[in-house]
């Protein structure tokens, strides 16, 4: 996100308002964690940390925002003076455990067992988000690919039920590997002793989202737009506009002025 903010700001921004200087533009990225991307390797995390520094991006780690209001937030007892803050740092799970009475973790996700069911409700299964799951010793991340392979799963072991064929083997979670993007034509990708950062795991990000894509042509249309946006650095619109409520304010002034006309 903080990438996708310098590079709108640097570029967008600046070719697009002529009365908006960017460099007046100042990002702040902080984050607890003592490092960026802590979920990758040291080296991947510190080519994106590099990397957001050259877009203009501050990075402020080990520092958690202690107050936000309309001015702006504090950060360790300083305050920074913004009217822009966007928070990033997740969403709570469904309230599933709270239906059922199951033991949960701290974050509020439902304990499963080997076979993603809930303990003592062997008919109830919870997958994804909702679920809380280790596997060697670390619980599994809340990723679509997890979500994706335990749904898979599950739906096997219904099938199986019903038709009365073997139960497959307990859940075991199959990790392609992660990617992130930093801006454009940058990213970090980590998929077993695979470690890449910079345009080629740029690339490799790209081919994998064109990749689930559902139909070719489809491919084809996105793939042609980020070409042209990576070559001209041109978006769509960004501007939402109420037309209708420029019709009645329109309406409600033509009204007023013949009202004027009529008592003249």
């Amino acid at each position: 996100m903080a990438a996708a903010l310098a590079v709108f700001v640097r570029s967008n921004l600046k070719s697009e308002f002529r009365r908006i200087d960017p460099t007046t533009a100042r990002i702040l990225l902080v984050d607890m964690a003592p490092r960026v991307l802590s979920t990758f390797s040291k080296d991947l995390s510190e080519a994106a940390n590099k990397r957001l520094q050259e877009l203009g991006v501050e990075v402020r780690l080990g520092h958690s925002v202690d107050h936000i209001d309309a001015d702006g937030i504090v950060v360790a007892g300083e305050r920074i003076v913004s009217k822009t803050v966007i928070w990033t740092a997740g969403v709570a799970p469904s309230p599933a455990g709270r239906w059922l009475n199951v033991d949960t973790d701290r974050a509020g996700r439902v304990r499963v067992q080997p076979d993603l069911s809930v303990a003592g409700y062997p008919e109830i299964f919870v997958v994804g988000d909702t679920a809380s799951l280790d596997q060697n010793g670390v619980p599994l991340p809340g990723v679509a690919q997890v979500a994706l392979q335990q749904g898979r799963y599950a739906g096997k072991l219904v099938h199986k039920r019903i038709v009365g064929g073997q139960a497959p083997k307990p859940f075991k979670y199959f990790d392609k590997g992660s990617m992130a993007v930093v801006g454009k034509g940058f990213a970090v990708l980590q998929t077993g002793k695979i470690h890449l950062s910079g345009f080629s795991a740029w690339l490799a990000w790209a081919a994998v989202h064109l990749q689930f894509l559902a139909t070719s042509s489809l491919r084809l249309s996105v793939f042609l737009q980020w070409v042209w946006t990576y070559v001209t650095g041109q978006r769509g619109s960004r501007l939402i506009v109420n037309h209708q409520g420029s019709a009645k304010e329109t309406r409600s002034g033509d009204a007023a002025l013949g009202a004027a006309a009529a008592s003249k």
